[in-house]
């Protein structure tokens, strides 16, 4: 079986991302969701300007966390899936319970740090995500923790991505690392320590955290160069 391949975050043609964030509760569930959602995307034809679907499901088991990336906001509006109710995976909870989706949030890439010297592939991404209040708190955010904290990696991080939400509620960084101990291993480091303060002591801006996610199955991808 081919490995799934993790998406280009930051490939310029890609003008929007759309994440929806789903908690399942075991990992026996959570694989069977993260199944039936890429059949479905398999399945269904590809709308204009859909770029990927990348589906990953959270090393603790309880979580699946999908990663659209679009031309615009524009070609996701003429696919008509924006004003879709978000769909029920049927018969996969506990007991054959329906599993309820949330609708996906809408958000754009703002800046990304790529860091040398790390070398290998992406096994692990982490999404760590704030609540910020309003739109020049997200810029000024992402700003100050790429300009400070995380100007340079730690070893073991390829890449922070960071993203807004188009409504100005929301920060999220998708970092790119080895594997779990890199992450650990920043966790217990001073770069977290830093942007932990930095972000505690900036006004607006409340951090609630992200969780590790194994790349499940993607669609659309293509290898990332290098």
């Amino acid at each position: 079986m081919t490995a799934p391949v993790f998406p280009d975050v930051d490939r310029p043609d890609s003008g929007l991302a759309l994440v929806t964030p789903l908690y399942v509760g075991t990992p026996g569930i959570q694989r069977a969701v993260a199944d039936a959602v890429l059949a479905e995307w398999t399945a269904a034809p590809r709308p204009g300007g859909l770029l990927s679907q990348s589906c990953y499901v959270s090393v603790c088991g309880e979580n699946v966390w999908t990663y659209e990336q679009w031309t615009g906001l524009d070609a996701y509006r003429a696919s008509g899936r924006l004003y879709e109710r978000p769909a029920t995976l049927r018969g996969i909870g506990e007991d054959g319970a329906d599993i309820e989706r949330s609708s996906p949030i809408a958000f754009r890439l703002y800046r990304s740090n790529l860091y040398d010297g790390t070398e290998g592939v992406p096994t692990r991404i982490v999404v760590p995500a704030f609540d910020v209040d309003g739109r020049a708190a997200q810029r000024g955010l992402i700003d100050a923790l790429l300009d400070g904290p995380l100007a340079e990696g730690p070893p073991g991080l390829f890449a922070a991505h960071f993203h807004y939400s188009l409504d100005g509620s929301r920060v999220l960084n998708y970092a790119e690392f080895t594997d779990d101990q890199a992450h650990m291993d920043f966790l217990a480091g001073p770069k977290a320590a830093a942007a932990t303060r930095l972000t505690a002591e900036t006004p607006g801006v409340r951090g609630i955290g992200g969780k590790r996610y194994i790349l499940h199955g993607s669609v659309g991808t293509a290898p990332l160069a290098g």
